[in-house]
């Protein structure tokens, strides 16, 4: 995956704020001990994960230049087999991360080794194919997820599903717009343009708010097994012993 840069005149997206601190509060929820951030980019989000966890903090992204180093309390790696194993009481985070991956069953069980019976797996994805756009040919993603898509795959990598719901119905709702505007215009795609105001402005707090609301309504619904359409979607799984059964199914 690609190394994001962020510098000092970039605005960070309301979409990536909101997303950011409604996985924190999930995140925070499971007194983990140590952490690690998979396609980490520029550290944004490992870095809110000093503030709460005691251990170790990992960041792993292709991107990164150097082998392994320490940023700011971050222990920096570009390769997923340097990562140490982890305990019980740890966290790996794919924040929009496999759908950039070919093969993600293959990603997904590199990860899986390092991580023991116990430990936690937060996953994020963009949502339904169909709204697959120019949009996401720009992140190089190769595919989107529906909820029986992406939990099948967990399933599959020796996981307990233990929350998944959809989130943003705003944005889904304006991306469709957005996909049958340019239908009818005939539009040619422009890419992906970046956001012109910064996180204290007034429009980027609105929008900011706005999706948090969002995606807590759509958590307080998945309570009572009624999904909304998303944007995104949100998966919480836990390692679990592997069965006799699945072992001689491999």
């Amino acid at each position: 995956m690609d190394l994001i840069e962020k510098t000092s005149n970039e605005n960070r997206h309301p979409w990536e704020l909101s997303r950011a601190q409604c996985i924190l509060n999930i995140v925070k929820k499971h007194n983990l001990s140590s952490a690690a951030d998979i396609g980490a980019g520029d550290h944004f989000f490992a870095s809110k994960l000093l503030s709460f966890i005691p251990g170790p903090i990992y960041a792993v992204d292709a991107g990164y230049n150097e082998k392994s180093e320490v940023i700011d309390n971050i222990h920096c790696l570009n390769d997923i087999s340097d990562l140490p194993n982890l305990n019980d009481k740890c966290g790996a985070m794919l924040m929009d991360v496999i759908e950039h991956i070919e093969d993600e069953t293959v990603f997904l069980k590199k990860i899986l080794e390092k991580i023991p019976v116990g430990g936690l797996v937060f996953i994020t994805v963009p949502a339904f194919q169909f709204l697959f756009s120019e949009h996401d040919i720009f992140l190089k993603h190769y595919r989107r997820y529906n909820k029986k898509q992406l939990l099948t795959l967990i399933r599959s990598q020796n996981l307990c599903i233990e929350k998944s719901h959809y989130f943003y119905s705003s944005l889904f709702f304006a991306r469709i717009a957005g996909l049958l505007l340019k239908k009818i215009k005939t539009a040619k795609p422009t890419g992906i343009g970046g956001w012109n105001f910064s996180e204290k402005h007034i429009i980027t707090r609105f929008i900011y708010a706005i999706l948090n609301i969002d995606f807590r309504i759509c958590a307080f619904l998945a309570l009572f097994r009624i999904y909304l359409p998303g944007l995104s979607l949100l998966a919480v799984c836990r390692k679990i012993e592997d069965s006799p059964q699945n072992k001689m199914e491999r």
